[in-house]
């Protein structure tokens, strides 16, 4: 009779083992886990450029001697989504915990703006400039964000081969009207003249938006541009909507693709895992699917950073930043178009 028992006890310990192992093996989340298509974009070659654009910020920014090289490679990777990424490079080393740590001044900050954005030494006047702004109270990140928006930047960003990634909505063409983004700031083409691309404000130009098609619970509307990976936020109301912000996304990959139609913001997690991955700032819009953060890895560190690319199950990926924009300020119930 014991012995019975005793083996019954085992067979149940066994079954209740394998159980939960396939379970493991075979559980579905809201974003995949590393596949097929992610492991080709690890292993495909890299531009040298991009390597040694990340390379220098090392020993600019955060004054590393040796660079962290999977990290290295996975922000060089991150560079083929034109000026928007480069733009996340430089705050990634620039608001790091490493760089916090050396107690910058303002002026030091400054120089290292320079060095890093520009890649040359300050001037008198522009140094009087910033540690001006600084002194009066401007934050750090929004002179970080001056030096994004000029011609120097993007100069530098041409001559290690990263682009302006310009946008091509075709369905939207008419609103938009050759518009750029570069970071999260605006710009259009300067047909005439020598600089290339100069800053406009893009709220102005969002025009003749199909009010019939557009009306939201709240005072904003998301627009998610699958093909091109882009995701417009809309603030205002029917007939009164203005373009606020436009940011590069990743989206379903083929055989995952993400959902096209209208939906609504439901519900917000501050983070999810999944295979593997770690979200952060999911905003859900349609069942399992959410905008959320590029993945990271358990430990904190990207896992995958790459924007502008069809590598998901199904969610919308953006900048952490991004996302945590969205999971802070878009409200339960906005309306939500995805084509």
């Amino acid at each position: 009779m014991i012995r019975r028992r005793l083996l019954k006890i085992i067979s149940l310990i066994v079954t209740v083992s394998l159980c939960l192992f396939f379970y493991q093996g075979h559980m579905v989340s809201a974003d995949d886990s590393v596949s097929d298509t992610e492991q080709y974009i690890e292993d495909e070659e890299i531009d040298p450029l991009y390597l040694k654009f990340v390379g220098r910020l090392y020993a600019i920014v955060t004054r590393q001697d040796h660079a962290d090289e999977e990290e290295k490679k996975e922000l060089a990777r991150s560079l083929k989504g034109g000026l928007p990424a480069a733009g996340s490079v430089l705050f990634h080393f620039y608001f790091s915990d490493e760089y916090r740590a050396l107690n910058q001044s303002n002026e030091a900050f400054v120089e290292d703006l320079y060095r890093g954005v520009y890649a040359r030494a300050s001037d008198e006047s522009g140094m009087l400039y910033y540690t001006e702004k600084l002194e009066s109270g401007l934050s750090r990140y929004l002179v970080f964000r001056e030096f994004l928006n000029s011609n120097e930047f993007v100069h530098l960003c041409y001559a290690y081969n990263i682009r302006v990634k310009q946008i091509l909505l075709e369905n939207y063409i008419d609103h938009l009207d050759g518009m750029t983004c570069i970071y999260d700031d605006y710009y259009d083409l300067d047909y005439y003249g020598d600089l290339g691309w100069c800053y406009k404000d893009a709220a102005l130009h969002v025009r003749g938006i199909n009010e019939s098609l557009l009306d939201s619970p709240t005072e904003y509307y998301i627009i998610v541009d699958t093909q091109n990976c882009y995701i417009m936020i809309f603030k205002g109301s029917i007939g009164q909507w203005k373009l606020n912000k436009i940011y590069p996304i990743s989206c379903g990959k083929p055989g995952h693709e993400t959902p096209t139609g209208f939906y609504w913001v439901t519900d917000k997690l501050p983070y999810f895992y999944s295979h593997g991955s770690l979200c952060y700032y999911a905003t859900q819009w349609n069942g399992p699917y959410y905008f959320h953060s590029v993945t990271y890895n358990y430990n904190g560190t990207i896992q995958n950073g790459n924007l502008g690319m069809h590598i998901s199950a199904g969610c919308v990926r953006c900048r952490i930043d991004v996302a945590e924009w969205i999971y802070d300020n878009i409200p339960i119930g906005t309306a939500v178009r995805i084509m």
